[in-house]
């Protein structure tokens, strides 16, 4: 839910104001279906349910009631919320949630580059500690006569993603020392080509309903 949460609030950060729909043809192009289990329809809930929570604004046209024709912004509080998220998934390492660092990923610009080095070094603090602590646990599991033996593998799988997510943070803090990408405060790296820009600034219709047979 959280990371849900932080995409939607995420998305509509960049484009607001934004439809549904057009919101939700962005979040279908990021593959959202296949690593963070948000389908197309929850998307247009997840919506309502977040404005229903004061994050964000609906703002309906010509008293359209469809999910394709109102547009969002963030609220004040649904700001506060965004960064909250935002930095409570990049401060704290997950290993049973990676989508959470995926999503996290989708959004550092937005922080200042010695939050996202002082944060990465923070993993890589908690990587390594887990590291350290892993061999010890699986001892615990196979010295339990209680334990079935091939629990243990699930033990292992965790620790090879951990030892993965391991090695490519400290690639990735080197690669944000040495000054890569653009994060909030410093002059944009990238910029969408015109194509996108008209793209987004047509109002599309809404997928019509299934006809019931």
């Amino acid at each position: 839910m959280s990371t849900t949460r932080l995409l939607l609030l995420g998305v509509v950060r960049i484009f607001q104001p934004a439809y549904g729909y057009q919101l939700r043809r962005e979040l279908m192009t990021w593959k959202v279906e296949s690593w963070a289990n948000i389908n197309p329809g929850s998307i247009y809930t997840g919506l309502r349910t977040l404005a229903k929570h004061g994050y964000l604004q609906e703002i309906e046209q010509d008293g359209a009631n469809r999910p394709g024709r109102t547009s969002y912004k963030l609220t004040a509080d649904g700001e506060t919320e965004y960064f909250s998220l935002l930095r409570g998934m990049l401060w704290t390492v997950d290993g049973f949630h990676p989508d959470k660092m995926q999503a996290t990923l989708s959004f550092l610009w937005s922080l200042r580059r010695d939050e996202v080095i002082a944060a990465m070094e923070a993993r890589i603090s908690q990587l390594e500690s887990q590291a350290k602590s892993g061999p010890f646990a699986e001892r615990q599991i196979l010295e339990d006569p209680g334990t079935p033996s091939h629990v243990v593998e699930m033990l292992r799988i965790t620790t090879a993603r951990d030892d993965g997510e391991l090695r490519w943070t400290r690639e990735f803090l080197d690669r944000i020392r040495d000054g890569a990408y653009s994060f909030a405060g410093e002059p944009t790296d990238w910029k969408p080509y015109p194509g996108m820009v008209t793209h987004w600034g047509e109002i599309p219709d809404a997928p019509e309903a299934a006809e019931e047979p």
